[in-house]
């Protein structure tokens, strides 16, 4: 062939070389893509097809939880729970500290009305997750669900101390209590609602509902006094309100109190003067009241003398005397000061005015006058009542949240008293509640300042800094206080909060040694408490400590005999060491006694499936089929115990069994390629080459974009071809020390068949050396007899010796080793126009991860016209796959002397053995489908001819395949 003709050839192979490449790229799809095509399914609604994406995306990254968790989602949307506990709690064993894992399980049992099973994977997540809002929320759900109020409401007022300055929880809060209220007030218990409606009203005083609701229920009890109350607070804020005007009279015409509902009828006359109702309602009043006062009424009386004489200062005190008795502290008020525009800094009338201030609770203004009257005279009666109205008036303005108010009359009480302890006490909770840390400690600071041994501030000082994290601080004084009390329970039960507090702050930044310290010093005090016990057995887990981490569930156990928890921790703890044997002992008994628990039915099954994991990884094959049938006949339909034990069973080829459970996969999981994958894997094991094929074909149709899919049934369908052409060209340039060149040209052409054990070819050779041309006739076969063993034979006849060897006849036995060996050992033998060659042979090889190593020894014993020699040579070549189904290689090799396989050579071994030969080789193959291949070898041979002249050879080798 013209060399033009060849780089064309050349050319063109490397161009489709190209464009197969780009192809295969575009067919390789990350799990990342389908992680976000599933979500998208799942955005609209199409769970099904999120669910296939996601096993898809499984298979590619099968360690990433985040698609776990998708699935698991995707299973609970579309009310597969099974399937969905499942993954999530895969999930959560590979993280437990995955939160979004347990808001999904807590909102899936809670959709299917399994409100135990929701409580626990809460509480399993509060574990990991203390105080999460969105946890405990679900959990407060639940308990409303279940109608279980004693434990809601216990769990509503936790969440709106803890977060009182969230406006979500404060709105969750008022649903949740005027829900529990309505409750109360439809079963009667008036009381409780009522108590439950006036917590609303403490945060938010304008909620109409709960205004009305008292109302009707104070109505309803005949507490007239208490729906009055209620009234006016809903008038001060909307005194124009038409319905409120309407309840106060009635309520006051209950009450026969005519004077008062007359001014509420005018008032209702002026703002709806022609209101047919009002004028009706103001004839109706006016009639009752004449029948109450046909008697004449002192107050009355009064009051018309303080229309004729508005000074009169008899009057006055008889008017605001009676008001008072009467319970009208509004009217007898208003009279107090139009005595006092009379008389100001009247003693009696200020001290009358403090009086009804302080009994209509309005201690702010009460104080006011306190305070004047102790700043005139100061003796131990003005400055007690003083500061106790004073302090009325801060408490009150804390029950409003008003604290900044609160605090401006706290310090004022401090200004005259400094050492009162309410004072400093209530302060403190101010500033606390206002999160001011440093001001409510630098007060309690003043305060030890003067009294250095109180307890009582030295106890809130730890509770402050407690509140403000500064645990080491607070710990430090509650331990002081606990050594020199060690019998007070409160200072014990104190330290230990705020050590387990520190402890699960050192835990979020994975402290683990702080925490460790701070939960031991927990249990030396309190050796059953169980958030210690808790926290340090999943620590020492964490830090697979397992021998420590078991002591304390032994310890834990000790305490709380009958806990399921502790009992299910330990077999965690055993799961974690990866003693799984252990492990599903304990969750086997738990499983059998609480059949319905999902979380011990689970970690059973997936501890039988770790350990069947573990007897294979020690080639225990036939136990761990035993493991896994265990699991399987627990959840027969459940795809992990299917896909483990259908590998066991293939792996011990039990394939008739292995068939049967694919089948059943198949059945329930029709559109899960994963059975018909390992259906076609099967049939390969059990070369059944046809089926094989046809199934990873329907594979190729069930997931058209899956390459790897495409590349399975291009391999099985390459095994069913059982026949191969092939083409070789060798081109071999010789150059002298002289520069004289000379070429030698062969081709071939190949026909192989292949059979159940092994493979036959033929195969004619055509070469043109500077001596002639001429022909090469051969034929070989690889013949296996069991797996490890296999054999090569080759014989070949040339009518031309002086171009081939006349017979080159050749046999080799194969024997794979373990750990990738494999050894080789046979004999070549050549009749050559000047004698013969014999040559036992023998050959080591190694494979490591992508590479194949090869070291081949031949040992010549040549005859030449009746002239012996013994000649050895040496051959090393390694070779580096590029892709994981050995479709791709480059080679490199390195030698000494000449083989008696070698080609390009072996027709004049006898003379050419008596160089010293030094060789170089290297080159790349490729196979496209598993049925076309090409490939290029180049070799270079130095051979010293002489001791003073070297000359050259140059190979070029040219391969084309193809099977059919």
């Amino acid at each position: 062939m013209r060399p033009a003709k060849r780089v064309a050839m050349l050319l063109m192979l490397l161009l489709c070389y190209g464009n197969t490449h780009a192809q295969w790229l575009k067919m390789i799809e990350s799990s990342d893509n389908l992680y976000k095509q599933a979500k998208k399914e799942i955005e609209l609604k199409h769970y099904q097809k999120a669910i296939n994406l996601c096993n898809k995306a499984i298979d590619i990254s099968p360690k990433n939880l985040d698609i776990h968790l998708l699935l698991g989602r995707a299973y609970s949307l579309a009310n597969k729970f099974d399937s969905a506990r499942m993954e999530l709690s895969h999930v959560i064993e590979k993280n437990p500290k995955y939160r979004d894992a347990y808001i999904y399980l807590v909102n899936m049992e809670a959709q299917a009305c399994n409100y135990s099973q929701g409580l626990e994977y809460a509480d399993m997540g509060l574990k990991y997750f203390p105080n999460d809002r969105d946890l405990l929320l679900k959990k407060l759900d639940i308990y409303t669900k279940m109608g279980d109020y004693t434990e809601s409401n216990r769990l509503a007022e936790y969440l709106f101390e803890r977060f009182s300055n969230d406006p979500f929880i404060r709105n969750i809060y008022l649903d949740y209590k005027l829900n529990i209220a309505r409750q109360y007030s439809h079963r009667g218990y008036i009381e409780i609602a009522k108590r439950a409606y006036e917590a609303v009203l403490e945060q938010d005083p304008l909620n109409k509902e709960a205004l009305q609701a008292i109302f009707s229920l104070d109505v309803r009890s005949g507490n007239y006094e208490s729906s009055l109350v209620y009234v006016n607070r809903a008038l001060q804020n909307n005194p124009s309100s038409y319905e409120f005007m309407l309840k106060k009279i009635s309520i006051l015409d209950a009450m026969s109190r005519y004077v008062e509902a007359i001014e509420v009828v005018e008032k209702m006359q002026k703002l709806y003067p022609s209101n047919a109702d009002v004028a009706r309602l103001n004839t109706y009043v006016r009639m009752q009241a004449g029948r109450y006062y046909m008697h004449t009424d002192p107050y009355l009386q009064f009051g018309a003398v303080l229309e004729r004489d508005p000074g009169n200062r008899d009057a006055l005190n008889y008017i605001i005397n009676i008001a008072y008795s009467r319970g009208l502290l509004l009217e007898a008020l208003n009279w107090i000061n139009v005595a006092l525009k009379r008389y100001p800094n009247d003693r009696d009338l200020l001290t009358k005015k403090m009086g009804a201030l302080e009994n209509m609770k309005r201690y702010g203004a009460a104080s006011q006058i306190a305070e004047q009257f102790y700043r005139q005279n100061r003796t131990a009666y003005t400055k007690e009542n003083f500061v106790e109205l004073r302090l009325l008036s801060a408490r009150q303005y804390m029950n409003d949240r008003e604290f900044d108010s609160a605090i401006v009359s706290l310090k004022s009480v401090l200004f005259y008293d400094p050492n009162n302890v309410q004072a400093t006490s209530y302060l403190v909770g101010a500033y606390v509640q206002q999160k001011r840390y440093d001001e409510a400690i630098a007060t309690l600071d003043d305060a030890l300042e003067t009294h250095p041994a109180d307890e009582l501030f030295l106890f809130k000082k730890a509770a402050v800094l407690e509140e403000n994290q500064q645990y080491e601080e607070a710990i430090k004084i509650t331990r002081e206080l606990l050594r020199k009390h060690p019998e007070n329970r409160q200072y014990l039960s104190a330290l230990v909060e705020q050590s387990m507090a520190a402890s699960r702050q050192s835990l979020q930044y994975d402290n683990y040694s702080a925490t460790e310290d701070l939960l031991k010093d927990v249990l030396e005090r309190q050796p059953d408490n169980i958030e210690a016990l808790n926290y340090i057995i999943n620590i020492e887990s964490a830090l697979k400590h397992h021998t420590t981490a078991l002591y304390y569930t032994d310890q834990a156990l000790h305490y709380y005999p009958d806990s399921k928890d502790f009992t299910f921790k330990k077999a965690m703890v055993y799961a974690d060491a990866k003693n799984y044997r252990a492990a599903y002992t304990i969750t086997g008994e738990l499983y059998e006694n609480n059949p319905y628990n999902m979380r011990f039915r689970n970690a059973y099954i997936d501890q039988l499936l770790n350990s069947g994991k573990q007897y294979q990884a020690d080639n225990i094959n036939d136990t761990a089929l035993i493991e896994f049938q265990k699991a399987l006949a627990i959840t027969p339909n459940d795809t992990l115990p299917l896909y483990y034990t259908i590998n066991a069973l293939n792996a011990l080829k039990l394939y008739d069994s292995a068939l049967a459970l694919a089948d059943r996969g198949r059945r329930l999981y029709p559109v899960n390629p994963w059975f018909v994958s390992k259906k076609a894997v099967i049939y390969e094991n059990q070369q059944n080459w046809e089926k094989a094929w046809l199934t990873a074909d329907t594979l190729t149709k069930m997931q058209p974009g899956d390459a790897r899919a495409q590349d399975y049934a291009l391999y099985l369908h390459s095994r069913v071809m059982r026949d191969e052409m092939g083409f070789f060209y060798l081109q071999v340039k010789i150059v002298d020390s002289t520069d004289i060149v000379r070429s030698t040209n062969i081709a071939t052409a190949q026909y192989t068949r292949r059979h159940n054990k092994g493979t036959i070819t033929g195969r004619i050779n055509y070469a043109g050396r500077t001596q002639g041309t001429g022909f090469q006739f051969e034929a070989e076969t690889y013949y296996n007899h069991r797996p490890s063993w296999y054999s090569y034979a080759v014989a070949a006849y040339s009518p031309t010796d002086q171009i081939f060897p006349k017979y080159r006849i050749g046999y080799t036995l194969n024997h794979g080793l373990k750990r990738g060996y494999a050894v080789e050992a046979g004999v070549r033998y050549l009749t050559l126009q000047s004698g013969t060659v014999t040559t036992p042979m023998a050959t080591v090889t190694k494979e490591i991860k992508d590479f194949f190593l090869s070291l081949r020894g031949y040992y010549s014993m040549i005859d030449r016209n009746e002239v012996k020699a013994n000649y050895i040579s040496t051959l090393f070549s390694a070779r580096y796959y590029l892709k994981d189904n050995r479709t791709e290689f480059f080679t490199v090799s390195a030698g000494y002397g000449t083989a008696p396989d070698d080609i390009s050579r072996n027709f004049d071994l006898a003379r050419l053995s008596a160089y010293k030969t030094v060789v170089v080789g290297a080159g790349y193959q490729r196979r496209f489908f598993y049925r076309t291949t090409i490939g290029i070898n180049g070799t270079w041979y130095n051979q010293q001819t002489t001791n003073t002249l070297f000359r050259n050879q140059y190979d070029l080798y040219l391969t084309l395949l193809r099977k059919f």
